[in-house]
């Protein structure tokens, strides 16, 4: 199945997100990877990365406060490289 260009860099993005929560994680044949920036009860920024196989979370990390800005400078950095 043929994805457009937008969809090839969610999952990009997606990628390289969980390759930076989970250093030792390496893709399978059923991986896909999830990235999720939500808000909490008062209104505080969270990020959530999992990476599922199958149906099944394998990995999941959620970043808040100041590891929140470390973690989304160094996706960035890492993206522009």
């Amino acid at each position: 199945m043929d994805t457009s260009g937008e969809e090839h860099w969610q999952v990009a993005l997606r990628d390289h997100a969980a390759r930076l929560a989970f250093p030792e994680w390496m893709r399978g044949p059923t991986d896909w990877t999830s990235l999720a920036t939500l808000y909490d009860e008062r209104a505080r920024p969270y990020t959530e990365v999992a990476v599922y196989r199958g149906h099944t979370r394998i990995f999941f990390r959620t970043y808040r406060g100041d590891e929140l800005m470390q973690f989304w400078t160094e996706l960035v950095n890492r993206i522009a490289e």
